[in-house]
């Protein structure tokens, strides 16, 4: 059987609820083996590096994964330092699980910018992309494989960084292993 690996990019910058919650549901409904999260060393399109560092953020998405056999966190776009591209991310797993059907999560709002993305031809040729709503719901782009994940969520890590450095809280919005480990991470305050 053919392995069916989902890639879960992003800066998780905190990881959320919302992350895990679509991640989960990716898991289920398009029957993928594993999902791995690979967090960013830096976004080509934002302007601004994450607030946390690499370490605590890689801390974050290991706390909160604890016990979900389905999901792997790497370091791999960290450690390759830089502009983190899709594209290379997608190439390093082609290269080490040729026969696996590789999909790749993301919102509808980066779905929308994919022709701004690296080489989208040849992601276009190489994944399947499993697109949530965020905010709305995606549309078809010719020659892209893609495929709805029903779920709609309205958590980001921006809302979940302002309700931090405003001493709200953010119960419910992020895992409880990962709320525990907030409040005493500095840059968030």
């Amino acid at each position: 059987m053919t392995a069916r690996i989902g890639l879960f990019g992003g800066s998780f910058d905190p990881f959320h609820a919302g992350h895990f919650l679509v991640a989960r549901a990716a898991k289920e409904i398009f029957f993928l083996n594993e999902v791995v999260f690979l967090p960013c060393a830096r976004s080509p399109l934002k302007r601004v590096p994450p607030v946390a560092s690499d370490r605590f953020r890689l801390s974050l998405l290991r706390a909160g994964l604890k016990g979900q056999s389905w999901a792997k966190v790497s370091d791999w776009e960290i450690r390759q330092g830089g502009v983190s591209y899709t594209v290379e991310t997608m190439r390093a797993w082609r290269s080490r699980f040729p026969r696996a059907s590789l999909f790749w999560i993301m919102g509808s709002d980066q779905w929308e910018l994919l022709s701004e993305w690296k080489d989208p031809r040849e992601l276009a040729r190489n994944l399947e992309f499993l697109v949530f709503p965020r905010p709305h719901r995606p549309r078809a782009r010719r020659s892209f494989r893609m495929r709805e994940i029903p779920l709609r969520l309205d958590i980001s890590s921006t809302e979940i960084r302002k309700r931090l450095k405003k001493g709200m809280s953010v119960r419910g919005m992020v895992l409880a292993p990962v709320e525990a480990m907030l409040p005493r991470y500095r840059p968030y305050r």
